[in-house]
């Protein structure tokens, strides 16, 4: 299920249309939904981040990867890149069919951060919004 065909549509802040894909910005996350058969490096990906940057002025922030498409991903990027994605406070992966769940098996040698996995998007909502609010409580408790 695509965001905008979801009951999470309404909630949607921002929408960037780019050539790999459409990233639906929320109150404190992102939603990517990459197009059929793109390939997406890191590169890419930096468009996003630096929005992400602006949009989220510093706040504890997540993305979804709602995977309703088959695509690549340059995983030497991921290894290249890891200080950057540990930028984000939270990260949810969507998926809807055996062989992309496959995939993620292959792809977590390559990462080396949390990820969450869920057949859901409303559900990877959820808890990304939970997620996000532990996070953001934490800070205030710390001495």
């Amino acid at each position: 299920m695509t965001v905008l065909d979801s009951p999470l549509s309404k909630n949607v802040q921002a929408t960037y249309c780019l050539d790999i894909g459409d990233f639906h910005f929320f109150d404190n996350f992102i939603v990517a939904e990459f197009k059929q058969g793109s390939y997406v490096s890191f590169n890419d990906f930096k468009e996003i981040f630096d929005l992400s940057r602006e949009f989220f002025e510093g706040k504890p922030s997540g993305i979804i990867s709602n995977r309703v498409n088959s695509y690549s991903i340059n995983l030497l990027d991921i290894v290249e890149n890891r200080d950057k994605l540990a930028q984000l406070s939270a990260y949810a992966i969507v998926t809807y069919s055996h062989n992309t769940k496959r995939m993620l098996a292959i792809e977590d040698y390559y990462h080396n951060s949390k990820r969450e996995r869920f057949n859901s998007l409303i559900d990877a909502a959820k808890w990304m919004t939970k997620e996000l609010l532990t996070i953001e409580l934490n800070k205030f408790r710390q001495p």
